[in-house]
C-alpha cells in the first residue's frame, strides 16, 4: 500500500526534477577542503637567479577538495595544475580554485597542487628544466596520492590531471616522456646540478607516475616523437587559435624568440596522437586567444565565461567512460552518489522510456528494466536502504 501512496508524488517530482549524474553534474552540495597537505619535498630556486646551484629545499604541497557527505571508498581523483609561466602562480588561482569545488561536487576528489616555479627567460637550457621540474613535481604528487589512495578514499587507477598553460606542459610531458628521453639539459653543467630521474624528486614513493587521462589546456610539448604507443593516455585539448602565448601550431612560447625552446601545440598533439590511435578529442577555439575561457594568468578577467562552461561540459563528459557508476557495486544507484534517492529513480525512468539497458538498473534480474524495477528501487528509498 504504501508504495501506492509514494509511487504518485515520485513521479511527480520526476517531472520537475531533471535527471543528475554522478561526475557530470553537481550532485553534492557542499565541499570540505583540506589545505596545505605536503606530498613533497625538493630544492627550491630563490626568485631571482643566475645559476642553479643557489636552492633551499621547501615541502610541496596542495590543497584537497572532497563532496562533503560522500560515502563512496573508491572515488576517482583529478590532480590540478595552475598557470604562470614557470614563474608565477599557484594553487588559489581562480580557475583552478573553481574547478577543484565543481569537480568536488561532481563527486570527484581534487588534489590542487603547487609545483616548484624558477625560469630565466632568455635561456632555453632553463626554459626545459622549468618544466622538466613541474614534470618531476606532478610524478610526486600522483606517487604520493596512490601510496595513500585508501586514506584520501579514492581509486588509484583512477587519477586524472587537468593542467592550465604551464600546468598544460606539465601533464603533457609527464604523461608522453620517460627517463631516456629527458632534455640533455636536466642534466645540469659544472655550475648547475643535475636535476635526476622523474622519479628522483619530491618523495620515495615506488608507484606508477602516469595520470589514467589528460585534461590539456592550451597547452604543448617539447618534442612530438616523446608521444609515442607506450604512453597511450587518453586525453582531451583546448585550445584557441589565435593563442600568441602557446603556439596553437608550432613556435617560440610568447610568439617571440626570446631564447625559450620551440614547442609543438595541440593542433599537433592531435594530430599525432591520431597517427598513433591514441584515444584524444580536441576542441578549437575558433578566433580565441590564450585562456580563454575568461582568465588572465589564471585570474577572471571576463569570466567565467560561456566558453569556461562548454570546457568543463566537454571535459566531464570525456572522463565519464573511466569513472564508470556501475563500478560502485551498489545495485540501483544509478548516479554513484552511494546512496538510494529520488535521482536514481529519476535515471531509472529515464531508460525505461529510452528503452535502454543498464546492468546496475536491472534490480530483479529478468535483464529488462521496466516499471517492477522503479517499484523495487522505490522499496529501497522507503526501507532505508
Amino acid at each position: 500500500m504504501k508504495y501506492k501512496l509514494i509511487l504518485p508524488l515520485l513521479f511527480l517530482q520526476i517531472g520537475i526534477l531533471q535527471s543528475q549524474t554522478r561526475y557530470i553534474d553537481e550532485v553534492f552540495e557542499e565541499v570540505i577542503k583540506t589545505e596545505d597537505v605536503i606530498y613533497g619535498n625538493s630544492p627550491d630556486l630563490p626568485f631571482i637567479f643566475f645559476f642553479e646551484w643557489n636552492t633551499v629545499d621547501i615541502d610541496l604541497d596542495m590543497d584537497v577538495y572532497e563532496p562533503e557527505g560522500d560515502i563512496l571508498s573508491n572515488r576517482p581523483a583529478i590532480i590540478f595544475i595552475h598557470t604562470g609561466a614557470f614563474f608565477s602562480g599557484n594553487n588559489e588561482l581562480d580557475d583552478v580554485v573553481d574547478l577543484s569545488i565543481t569537480s568536488a561536487k561532481r563527486g570527484y576528489v581534487s588534489f590542487n597542487i603547487n609545483y616548484r616555479l624558477g625560469l630565466n627567460i632568455l635561456s632555453t637550457y632553463s626554459g626545459e628544466r622549468a618544466v622538466y621540474r613541474g614534470v618531476q613535481d606532478a610524478s610526486a604528487a600522483i606517487r604520493y596520492i596512490r601510496e595513500f589512495h585508501e586514506e584520501f578514499n579514492i581509486d588509484p587507477d583512477k587519477i586524472f590531471i587537468w593542467g592550465t598553460s604551464a600546468g598544460s606542459l606539465i601533464g603533457l610531458h609527464l604523461s608522453n616522456y620517460q627517463d631516456d628521453e629527458r632534455p640533455q639539459s636536466t642534466y645540469g653543467t659544472n655550475s648547475d646540478p643535475d636535476l635526476g630521474c622523474i622519479d628522483c624528486s619530491g618523495n620515495d614513493y615506488v608507484q606508477n607516475n602516469k595520470p589514467n587521462a589528460l585534461v590539456s589546456c592550451w597547452g604543448a610539448i617539447g618534442d612530438l616523437d616523446w608521444i609515442d604507443y607506450e604512453d597511450n593516455i587518453p586525453t582531451i585539448m583546448f585550445h584557441g587559435d589565435l593563442d600568441l602565448i602557446v603556439p596553437f601550431n608550432s613556435g617560440f612560447p610568447f610568439t617571440v624568440d626570446i631564447a625559450l625552446p620551440i614547442v609543438y601545440g595541440s593542433n599537433l598533439i592531435h594530430n599525432r596522437m591520431d597517427e598513433l590511435n591514441i584515444q584524444n578529442e580536441f576542441y578549437i577555439g575558433e578566433g580565441e586567444l590564450h585562456e580563454y575561457w575568461g582568465t588572465v594568468n589564471g585570474n577572471w578577467f571576463d569570466g567565467p565565461n560561456e566558453n569556461y562552461y562548454q570546457i568543463i561540459s566537454n571535459t566531464y563528459n570525456f572522463l565519464y567512460p573511466f569513472v564508470s557508476t556501475t563500478s560502485n557495486n551498489i545495485l540501483g544507484d544509478l548516479n554513484g552518489d552511494g546512496i538510494h534517492d529520488i535521482l536514481d529513480v529519476i535515471q531509472q525512468v529515464n531508460l525505461v522510456l529510452s528503452g535502454e539497458y543498464e546492468s546496475n538498473g536491472d534490480l530483479n534480474g529478468d535483464n529488462v528494466i521496466n516499471v517492477m524495477d522503479i517499484v523495487q528501487l522505490v522499496g529501497l528509498i522507503l526501507d532505508g536502504n
